[in-house]
C-alpha cells in the first residue's frame, strides 16, 4: 500500500506550490470553521444571560470592534460575518486548486501510463489485450483515480482536521457529551476492517469486466469485415450481451456493497447525533450546561456530519483507487525487453551488419525462435529471408528493429554492438513496413509524414511516386488530403501497402525492412518498385521477407530458414542448384506469378 501511495504522490512532484497551498490552507480553513460554533455560544449566552466569553483566538477581533462601541449582540454577529467571509474566500480558493489538480493529475497519470507502453516489447502486448489497456488508461484514471488523487485525499485531510479540532472544542464544552459523540467511531473502524477485503475483490472484478467489455468492442469493430463475411453477427451479439451482462453483474455487486457500507456508516453516526441532541437537551433544560453550550455543541455535531461522510467516502474510494493504481503500476512495472535511450548518440553509419551466433527466445518459453544464427550483410545489399511459417524470419526482423534483443550472441554494425547505440538514433535510420500495414485515421499525406513535419511536401510526392502510388491518386477525391478511415478501411490492400512503403521511405532510411509487405501488389508493380528503389537509393541495405520469384532473383543474398536456423544461404542461382527446399519454394512462387499474369 505504501508503494501505491508513493506512486500517487509522485504526481505532485511538478506541483509543489499547489501542494503547499493545499497542505497549509486546509488546516487554516478547518480551524476558522471550527471557531464559528463558539461565536454562536457567545451570541446565545449574551442573549439568554446578558454575558458571554469569546474564544481566546477571537478576543483580539473583539477588542478591535469595541472601538466602535458595538453591543455584545452586534459584536457577535459582526465576528460571525467576518469568519463566514474568510471561510468563503479561502474555501473557494482551495476548491479551485483541487479541481485544477484533479484534471492535471488525470492528464499526468494517463501520459505516464501511455509513455510506459511505448517502451514495451511484443511480450507486453501478448500479456495485455488492447481493450484492457484502453480501460486502464481511461476508466481507471478518469473514473476511479482522478478525483481521489487530489479532492479525495484533501477532503479526507480536511475532514480529519475538522473532526480532531471539533472534538477538542467539544471537550472544552462538556466531556460527557463528547464521549457520547465519539462512541460510534470504534464501531465504524471495525466495519472498515471487516469490509475492506471484500470491497477490494469487488472493485478488482469490476475493472476486469470493464476491460473485457472494451476488448470485445475493439475486437468487433476492428474485425467487422470478418464478422460479416462469416455471417457471425448473431454470435457476436450473443457474446457482447454476455460480456455486458457480466459487467452489469459486477457493477451491481459493487454498488450494493458500497451502498450498504455507506448507509451503515451514516446510520451509526446519525444515531450518535440523535443520542447527543437528546441528552444535551435534557442537560440544558436542567441547567447543567448553558443554552450557548448546547447550541455550540449541536453546531459542532452537525458540522461533523459531512466530514464523517467524507471519511467514509475516502475509505471506499481509497480502496477503489488502490485497485486502479495497482493496475496502472502493473503495466508501468512490466519489464521492457529493450531499452537504451542513453547509448551512443553519434551519427550512425556502417559498411556491414553482422549477426554473430544470435539466439532468441521469450522469457516464458523454452523454445528458441532463433538458434545460433550467423550471417553478414554489406551496405547496399538486398537480402531475402525465406522459409516456412514459424521458421524464424519474423524474429530476425524483430531483432533488426530492436523490438527485442538477443538472449545470446550479438548484432553488430561494423565493430559497434547494436545494444551500445542509442535506441532512438538507431531507429531513425530504419524504414520498416510490416506484413499487415498499419495505417491511421488520417489523410494519405498524414500517414506518410507520420507526425514528422520536417518531411517536405516535395519529399512526400517523391516517395509516393517511388512506392508506385502516384498512378492511384487520381481516383482519390482529394488526392493526398483524402482521409482513409481507421486502419485504412476505405482503400485497397495494395494501396495500403504502398502508403506504408512511402512512409518508410520518407525518412531516407539506411536500412529498409520489408516483412512480406508486397503480397498485395501485382508482379509488375513490384518490379517497378524495386527498379525505382535501386535507382534512387543505391546505398540502402534491404532485408526482405518474401516468396516472390522475381524478388528472390534480384536479391544479392538469400537466407533459407527452418526451425529457427539458417539451413542454407547463397544467391538465387546457387540455391536453385543445391537446395531441394528452395527449389520447391521457388517453383510454387513461379506458378503463383504465372497465374497472376
Amino acid at each position: 500500500m505504501w508503494n501505491k501511495f508513493k506512486w500517487l504522490m509522485s504526481g505532485y512532484s511538478n506541483h509543489k506550490l499547489a501542494l503547499t497551498w493545499l497542505v497549509v490552507g486546509t488546516p487554516a480553513i478547518a480551524a476558522i470553521a471550527m471557531l464559528q460554533p463558539m461565536v454562536l455560544k457567545y451570541l446565545f449566552d449574551v442573549v439568554k444571560y446578558g454575558k458571554g466569553e469569546l474564544p481566546a483566538l477571537l478576543q483580539p477581533i473583539g477588542a478591535m470592534l469595541q472601538r466602535y462601541e458595538l453591543s455584545p449582540l452586534a459584536e457577535a454577529l459582526t465576528i460571525q460575518l467576518i469568519l463566514a467571509v474568510v471561510v468563503l474566500v479561502v474555501y473557494n480558493a482551495l476548491q479551485g486548486t483541487r479541481a485544477y489538480m484533479n484534471q492535471r493529475l488525470e492528464w499526468e497519470f494517463r501520459q505516464r501510463a501511455f509513455a510506459s507502453t511505448t517502451e514495451k516489447g511484443p511480450d507486453f502486448f501478448n500479456a495485455f489485450r488492447t481493450g484492457d489497456l484502453v480501460t486502464r488508461m481511461t476508466d481507471d484514471v478518469a473514473e476511479k483515480l482522478a478525483w481521489f488523487a487530489c479532492s479525495g485525499i484533501f477532503r479526507f485531510y480536511e475532514a480529519v482536521l475538522i473532526v480532531v479540532i471539533g472534538v477538542a472544542m467539544m471537550l472544552t464544552l462538556d466531556v460527557r457529551l463528547t464521549v457520547y459523540t465519539v462512541t460510534p467511531l470504534p464501531i465504524l473502524i471495525i466495519i472498515f476492517m471487516f469490509t475492506s477485503s471484500s470491497l477490494d475483490k469487488r472493485f478488482d472484478n469490476l475493472q476486469a469486466r470493464i476491460s473485457d467489455l472494451n476488448n470485445a468492442m475493439e475486437s468487433c469493430f476492428s474485425g467487422t469485415r470478418v464478422v460479416k463475411a462469416y455471417n457471425r453477427e448473431e454470435a457476436w451479439k450473443e457474446k457482447f450481451a454476455a460480456t455486458i451482462g457480466a459487467r452489469r453483474k459486477a457493477e451491481i455487486s459493487t454498488v450494493r456493497a458500497w451502498a450498504a457500507i455507506d448507509s451503515l456508516y451514516m446510520y451509526i453516526w446519525q444515531f450518535g447525533i440523535a443520542l447527543v441532541v437528546l441528552i444535551g437537551g435534557i442537560m440544558a433544560a436542567k441547567g447543567s450546561i448553558t443554552i450557548g453550550d448546547f447550541v455550540a455543541f449541536t453546531s459542532y455535531i452537525f458540522l461533523l456530519v459531512f466530514p464523517m461522510f467524507d471519511i467514509g467516502q475516502f475509505i471506499v474510494k481509497g480502496r477503489q483507487s488502490a485497485v486502479s493504481i495497482g493496475r496502472l503500476m502493473e503495466i508501468q512495472n512490466f519489464p521492457a525487453m529493450v531499452s537504451n535511450h542513453n547509448g551512443d548518440h553519434s551519427a550512425i553509419d556502417f559498411e556491414k551488419i553482422r549477426f554473430a551466433n544470435v539466439s532468441f527466445r521469450f522469457a516464458n518459453s523454452e523454445h528458441y525462435s532463433l538458434k545460433d544464427v550467423e550471417f553478414e550483410v554489406n551496405k547496399g545489399e538486398t537480402v531475402a529471408l525465406v522459409g516456412r511459417v514459424g521458421s524464424g524470419k519474423s524474429t530476425v526482423i524483430n531483432l533488426l528493429t530492436r523490438l527485442v534483443d538477443p538472449n545470446e550472441g550479438m548484432i553488430m554494425l561494423d565493430s559497434r554492438p547494436l545494444k551500445s547505440l542509442s535506441l532512438d538514433n538507431y531507429r531513425d535510420i530504419i524504414g520498416y513496413v510490416p506484413q499487415e500495414p498499419v495505417l491511421f485515421s488520417d489523410t494519405i499525406e498524414g500517414n506518410v509524414r507520420f507526425g514528422d513535419n520536417s518531411i517536405s511536401a516535395e519529399k512526400v510526392t517523391e516517395v509516393i511516386k517511388l512506392a508506385q502510388l502516384d498512378s492511384q491518386l487520381e481516383r482519390f477525391p482529394n488526392g493526398l488530403q483524402t482521409r482513409i478511415g481507421t486502419r485504412g478501411l476505405t482503400i485497397s490492400g495494395g494501396e495500403k501497402q504502398r502508403v506504408a512503403i512511402a512512409r518508410a521511405l520518407a525518412r531516407n532510411p539506411k536500412i529498409l525492412i520489408l516483412d512480406d509487405c508486397t503480397s498485395a501488389l501485382d508482379a509488375r508493380t513490384e518490379e517497378r518498385l524495386w527498379s525505382a528503389l535501386h535507382e534512387v537509393m543505391p546505398d540502402m541495405t534491404c532485408f526482405v521477407v518474401t516468396h516472390r520469384a522475381k524478388t528472390l532473383r534480384k536479391a544479392n543474398k538469400i537466407l533459407l530458414f527452418e526451425e529457427g536456423k539458417i539451413i542454407d544461404r547463397g544467391t538465387h542461382d546457387e540455391l536453385l542448384v543445391r537446395s531441394d527446399s528452395y527449389r520447391e519454394l521457388y517453383s510454387r512462387s513461379e506458378l503463383q506469378e504465372a497465374v497472376e499474369g
